[in-house]
């Protein structure tokens, strides 16, 4: 089974209940969870264009949506720590875990972060690949990394035992949150950045900082990650980040962290992708997922080490910071 450290279906399930649906994961998401033996996931809220342009009210409207999504979705449900998963699990309840993709809706107002935690989100991180009051984003100034309001941010979210997420942060601000300590940086849904030197990869120095806080790197099926030559861009050129990473940092310090989107209506997914599928080859989307632990098996990782990368590194991560 796999834990997905990160996915923007709750951003698909505002979109179409505002526009009058309902049961939105039982209706296009859960099925596909799991034919690909996902068994819980990461759900971020994310601020999606063109609703960048007022974030807090975007912030508003995810939440409200997620809250009536769950109240009718019996298949699911919202988990906050370790022992809610294990109860999710023998229920048979596919499980979330709620988590930020970037602050930028809760402005200057660090008590919104207190609201947030009691929502149920135990994860964060600082921007998505803007610039916001907190901290600078991948693709945006290079020369700025967090704010004065950024720090306080991040200690916050340490002292409240929330899990502190690097990925889409510029390399400024990555080094910027690790000065501050407190605790272990993840990078959700990031990949190596001698393989693809992509803004939103990590460097080998970024490698083993978050291997030196006892953190972990999800890799991301995202194909503008993975390789330069679009060719490249397939399940054995992601599987060859796992082995560099795992090579690197250790596979104690590998997970997934897929970010599958090809669910995304155009305007939000045409912000930040290429034209043509969105995911490497071989990885559609979620229901594919046994195809690549397979590849990885035969690449020559362990059945110990699959379970590691696919739950296990997750599951302690959760269990060291969240409970």
């Amino acid at each position: 089974m796999v834990f997905d450290g990160h996915s923007d279906i709750f951003t698909d399930v505002t979109v179409r209940r505002l526009k009058g649906e309902t049961q939105v994961l039982k209706n296009h998401h859960l099925p596909r969870l799991k034919q690909g033996n996902i068994e819980g996931s990461c759900f971020v809220l994310w601020i999606d264009p063109p609703h960048d342009a007022n974030p807090p009210k975007r912030l508003g409207e995810l939440m409200q949506c997620i809250r009536d999504e769950m109240a009718e979705c019996e298949e699911a449900v919202i988990v906050t720590n370790y022992k809610e998963i294990e109860e999710a699990k023998k229920a048979g309840k596919f499980y979330i875990l709620p988590g930020m993709e970037g602050l930028s809706g809760i402005g200057t107002d660090l008590d919104k972060i207190d609201e947030l935690y009691d929502f149920g989100v135990r994860h964060a991180m600082l921007t998505w690949n803007e610039q916001n009051e907190l901290a600078t984003g991948a693709k945006a100034d290079p020369n700025r990394g967090l704010t004065a309001l950024g720090r306080r941010v991040v200690r916050k979210l340490h002292d409240k035992h929330m899990i502190v997420d690097v990925s889409h942060t510029n390399e400024r601000t990555f080094w910027d949150m690790a000065k501050i300590g407190g605790g272990p940086l993840m990078a959700s849904h990031s990949n190596a950045w001698a393989l693809r030197n992509h803004v939103r990869n990590l460097t080998d120095c970024q490698l083993l900082e978050i291997r030196d806080t006892n953190g972990i790197v999800g890799l991301n099926a995202f194909n503008e990650l993975v390789a330069d030559n679009k060719a490249d861009r397939t399940v054995e050129g992601l599987i060859r980040h796992a082995d560099y990473i795992a090579n690197k940092i250790g596979v104690e310090h590998l997970a997934l962290g897929f970010d599958f989107c090809e669910f995304l209506d155009d305007e939000a997914a045409g912000s930040f992708a290429e034209a043509g599928s969105i995911n490497v080859e071989g990885l559609d989307d979620a229901s594919h997922t046994p195809f690549m632990i397979e590849k990885m098996k035969e690449a020559g990782f362990s059945d110990k080490e699959l379970e590691m990368i696919c739950t296990g590194n997750w599951f302690d991560l959760i269990k060291r910071v969240v409970g």
